[in-house]
């Protein structure tokens, strides 16, 4: 199709309505010293270390081009003055902040090697006026452009290694009432020990990279939207991509209603009630285990380590129209129910495995459907839930294979007989080509995309010696992460771990890291093929450096 005038349309309407304008150090210094040039709390914390703010200084002496920094254009409604918000240069500006007030002794210089060990306020009043006069490029994004393209602006400015992730940018964008809401929602106590089990939602030492950074807000923010924007005349949900927790948050603010948004929508006292009555059922329910996925791999039937949002949506979603009482006698059923879903249910497992968007109302439905046949007739369920827990603690043996099922989340009790679920006959109901009967062998390939390059080893064993080499290395001197990584359960100490694993034989790699005590650290490879390998999706969802690491099936 030729480019023609629908093409000028579409560029009109996302053109960026900006200004560059030239500032002296002392002009840029004296604004951002009175709040008019401001540094918004949605920003990173200051991270150069010494040697970058001496070689900024330096440059800044020289007169060397440095590239300019960009500031929001804000409309102020406390003082109605306007303000500029830097959006790309924090580090710049509170590093000549640093330098200036006396703080930052230069360094290390090589140009200008007189200025070593030198302060601003040490310096000659010619030397210092000099550097008060230098100029600096600053490009200003004007309030005109629309906050959608205010939005990508942010996302294509922030693509270096510490970028802003997408709710880090609806921080900065939607900040107010109803975004500092949020905020106060991810405090809750309930909230906070629902997520302590996830190693990706614990504070990270400041400074640090973090790809989670916000996540936990945005996943309260994400049940908002969705729940909100339910279409019950149709039975939909919208996709949970990120224009739609845009759109939700931005109707939120200026406190408008579209097309999507229902006129009748819930103050935030009923929007933390609802979160609050949810969390309450879903932890009553799940009991610790509650936002992972539960698989059925090579003779294992165990939850995932890590938080899956699929699950997350189903089991939020799931128990908003229904009452602390109505679940209350029915939580072992629910939960039951949910093991056999993720078991069984082809739809279901597709649906919570291979997407988390453009599935969304498929799982969603599922669940409820679930939901309702235990709410309308919950005998069958308790029924069968009774005879398999008296079977289990008379004789926890499998029908099918004649071994010892480990716990109960394992097994089934199908025709009266109890069985593993990776061998009971309602496994029949999967196809081949399903996920849960992939019944690889431990010599099977094992394929993973890492740092943009796809990989394919030989085996599970080549697998986690390769990634093992490559995080290792990366943190060897870093103990701050090596401390994460050891509060992993799969890792520790040989007399750790051996208090801890229960399979026999017990095998333990090393990983050439140490403790805070000095105290070498292995990981336990004890567990089959499938277990080894959701450890290593565990251990890459800690490091922004392995952000990209994805099994390929």
């Amino acid at each position: 199709m030729p480019v023609g005038q629908n093409f000028l349309t579409q560029l009109k309407k996302v053109r960026v309505v900006k200004k560059t304008i030239t500032r002296t150090v002392r002009d840029l210094i004296t604004d951002f010293q009175s709040t008019k040039i401001v540094i918004p709390p949605y920003q990173r914390t200051f991270v150069w270390d010494s040697a970058k703010q001496y070689r900024f200084i330096e440059s800044i002496f020289m007169d060397i081009p440095i590239p300019p920094l960009f500031l929001l254009e804000k409309f102020s409604n406390e003082t109605g003055e306007t303000i500029f918000e830097i959006i790309d240069g924090v580090q710049r500006v509170t590093t000549l902040g640093n330098f200036l007030n006396g703080t930052l002794k230069l360094s290390g210089l090589e140009s200008l090697p007189d200025l070593n060990q030198a302060t601003f306020p040490s310096l000659p009043p010619s030397i210092s006026s000099l550097f008060w006069e230098r100029q600096i490029n600053i490009i200003i994004i004007e309030s005109d452009t629309q906050p959608e393209i205010q939005f990508e602006v942010f996302g294509r400015l922030n693509q270096g290694s510490v970028s802003l992730n997408a709710q880090e940018l609806r921080n900065c964008m939607f900040h107010g009432e109803f975004n500092d809401f949020l905020f106060e929602c991810s405090r809750i106590p309930i909230y906070r020990e629902i997520l302590e089990p996830f190693a990706k939602f614990h504070q990270i030492k400041e400074g640090k990279p973090d790809k989670n950074r916000m996540l936990d807000v945005e996943l309260i923010l994400r049940f908002f939207s969705l729940y909100e924007l339910y279409k019950p005349e149709i039975n939909q949900y919208p996709e949970a991509r990120s224009e739609t927790l845009n759109a939700y948050m931005r109707a939120r603010i200026d406190n408008s209603i579209d097309d999507d948004l229902p006129s009748k929508r819930k103050n935030q006292e009923e929007l933390e009630s609802l979160l609050k009555k949810v969390l309450l059922m879903v932890q009553m329910t799940f009991n610790g285990k509650q936002f992972r996925n539960f698989s059925v791999k090579k003779g294992k039937a165990d939850f995932s380590l890590s938080q899956n949002q699929a699950v997350f949506d189903i089991q939020m979603l799931g128990f908003a129209d229904y009452s602390i009482a109505d679940i209350e006698n029915k939580t072992k059923l629910i939960y039951n129910a949910f093991l056999d879903l993720c078991s069984y249910d082809r739809n279901f497992i597709d649906a919570v495995s291979r997407s988390t968007s453009s599935k969304l109302n498929e799982r969603i439905g599922i669940w409820k459907n679930k939901l309702n046949l235990i709410m309308e007739n919950p005998q069958p369920y308790l029924e069968k839930i009774e005879q398999k827990q008296q079977h289990f603690n008379s004789n926890p043996l499998c029908s099918s294979s004649g071994k010892i099922i480990e716990t109960i989340d394992e097994a089934d009790f199908v025709d009266s007989q109890l069985y593993h679920r990776f061998y009971s006959p309602s496994s029949e109901m999967i196809s081949s080509t399903s996920i849960i009967s992939t019944r690889s062998s431990p010599n099977t390939d094992v394929k993973f995309i890492l740092n943009g390059s796809e990989y394919d080893l030989g085996n599970v064993n080549d697998a986690i010696e390769f990634i093992i080499k490559f995080l290792t290395k990366t943190i060897k001197d870093d103990d701050y992460e090596i401390s994460r990584l050891a509060e992993l359960k799969f890792i520790g100490t040989v007399d750790q771990l051996s208090s801890r694993v229960n399979k026999s034989p017990k095998k333990f790699r090393p990983l050439h890291l140490s403790n805070k005590d000095s105290e070498d650290l292995y990981i336990d490879i004890s567990g089959c093929r499938s277990e080894n390998l959701k450890n290593l999706e565990c251990m890459a969802s800690l490091f922004s450096f392995m952000s990209d690491f994805k099994l390929i099936e």
